[in-house]
């Protein structure tokens, strides 16, 4: 029964952090040379082969929910448009991702292209959030530190690597007062912990810590790994 009883926490704990690793994609869909909005834009992302869409309203607006944290390609299509897809579009958890794409007409694309391609950008430090920053998955990849991601984090405004290597210093705090969170939940270790290849994306407070990371005086860093599914897609 100990045993039982056991398993199932485990269980109910595994599948809370789950469903807390979510976030959501917003937008606003718009006829590239008008400005108009276009209503009734199918709206899609695809996650282990399985599509989870929606619409745009009336007003050319969509809400994509709940989407898993990590990296997404959004994809966009409409009777008389070309499809879109917009890729490294990164969703983190607790947070709205804006994604504001401009379809082309079928008529005015010229050549032979079936899909209009774009990549979609984020500001390292958000204007209205400046003690927010954030890693994705392909800037670690692309970043020589990969194995070893504290060093990546240590390379963002505010933060120093520690003569360890091992801790940071963000905003002249000390190493200790940084607090670590993987996919919900708080380092025992006070660090990472896991290789570059293994994360879906980092979220680094500097400031204006959230009340739900406790008392902190330092800075939280945390981190959201990937999925089966996109281990599996990245090593294909």
């Amino acid at each position: 029964m100990k045993t039982l009883t056991t398993t199932l926490l485990a269980f109910l704990l595994s599948v809370t952090t789950l469903l807390a690793q979510v976030g959501e994609i917003r937008g606003t869909v718009k006829d590239k040379k008008t400005g108009e909005t276009i209503p009734g834009v199918t709206v899609y992302i695809e996650v282990g082969g399985v599509q989870q869409g929606t619409a745009t309203d009336m007003d050319g607006k969509f809400v994509l929910k709940p989407v898993k944290s990590g990296v997404h390609t959004v994809w966009f299509s409409y009777m008389g448009y070309k499809k879109m897809k917009i890729y490294d579009v990164g969703v983190t958890t607790d947070k709205i991702t804006f994604v504001n794409p401009d379809m082309i007409e079928e008529a005015t694309l010229l050549g032979s292209y079936d899909v209009v391609e774009q990549m979609h950008t984020i500001p390292l430090i958000e204007p209205d959030q400046p003690g927010i920053q954030h890693v994705t998955s392909k800037e670690i990849m692309n970043s020589p530190n990969k194995q070893d991601p504290i060093k990546i984090v240590a390379t963002l405004p505010g933060i120093i690597l520690a003569p360890n290597g091992k801790d940071v210093y963000v905003r002249g705090s000390r190493p200790q007062s940084t607090q670590f969170f993987t996919d919900g939940m708080k380092s025992l270790t006070g660090d990472i912990g896991i290789p570059g290849q293994a994360i879906g994306s980092m979220k680094v407070y500097t400031g204006g810590v959230p009340a739900r990371y406790g008392d902190i005086t330092g800075g939280v860093i945390v981190v959201e790994t990937k999925s089966y599914f996109d281990l599996a897609q990245q090593y294909k």
